[in-house]
């Protein structure tokens, strides 16, 4: 069960997020109804008011209005409610992808990012960016010896992943903890980058060895997609929009019941293109 209530910047479907305020609040009082809620947002017909937050019925701008004030929803959380809800009822493709941007915009603003300069050295040792961002929780335990147990590595190797850190001005003393200069960060895709490409080896490395862990534990998905180059540009904007939305939803600031989980998305051509398009195209998805 939920102990927070639904932030609606973790949210890009207006439904889903108005239902788990419902059942957040159904959760925590028993006695909450569509009978309550109705009245409360001065609507009439409670069945109608659930019609309209399972989907099968639109919200207009009076209900927009009533349920921003209701949820109190102020400045950017309204005026990103505001968009979710021409976001999730666009009928075309055009402007369900411009409302898209707007959103993923202000998704954007609420990361405190820091851009990592020092690619080579930052990257080229793979415990340095995950211990920065195991830092950046606020229930961490951060001695040592519970570092080092949660990335499984040594003691010695977190000292020297930590004095690093700090040489690079990427997490400081403040009294007895140690603060990373942002919450997350971000690194430059820059083609040919040796950082990088140390990174990503050691990272598939990575991958390979977590192949032999229960199923439950980890995830592969390979996806077979014909694009021409206007269709591939679009799925990087795509690709673009859906780490923004996860990066925004998943920035949480405790670390208690998680573990921190390295996700890559792999993106290469098979097959050289064929000047004849007589051929019929698939998808294909392992």
């Amino acid at each position: 069960m939920k102990t927070t209530y639904p932030e609606v910047k973790k949210y890009l479907n207006v439904f889903q997020f108005l239902q788990d305020c419902y059942q957040f609040r159904k959760n925590n009082t028993a006695e909450f109804s569509y009978e309550t809620w109705a009245d409360e947002i001065d609507v009439n017909d409670k069945s109608y008011l659930r019609m309209m937050v399972i989907g099968k019925r639109p919200l207009n701008l009076k209900m927009i209005d009533a349920f921003s004030k209701n949820l109190n929803l102020t400045g950017d959380e309204k005026t990103y409610f505001e968009i979710l809800v021409q976001y999730t009822q666009s009928k075309t493709r055009e402007h369900k992808e411009l409302l898209g941007q707007k959103l993923i915009s202000l998704l954007k603003n609420e990361l405190d990012q820091i851009e990592i300069k020092l690619h080579f050295d930052f990257l080229s040792n793979p415990l340095l960016p995950r211990l920065q961002v195991i830092l950046s929780f606020d229930d961490i335990d951060q001695s040592v010896k519970n570092l080092a147990w949660l990335l499984g590595s040594s003691e010695s190797e977190i000292l020297n992943a930590l004095t690093t850190l700090i040489n690079f001005k990427l997490i400081e003393k403040n009294g007895d903890r140690l603060i990373p200069a942002k919450k997350s960060f971000k690194v430059p895709d820059q083609f040919g980058d040796l950082g990088l490409e140390a990174f990503y080896h050691k990272n598939l490395d990575d991958a390979k060895s977590a192949i032999q862990l229960p199923k439950d534990e980890r995830r592969y998905k390979t996806l077979m997609l014909p694009m021409n180059q206007i269709e591939f540009n679009e799925y990087l904007q795509s690709l673009q929009n859906f780490t923004t939305e996860l990066l925004a939803k998943h920035n949480y600031e405790n670390y208690e019941n998680r573990r921190l989980y390295q996700v890559h998305f792999n993106l290469f051509p098979v097959s050289q293109p064929q000047i004849d398009n007589t051929a019929t195209s698939q998808c294909s998805e392992v």
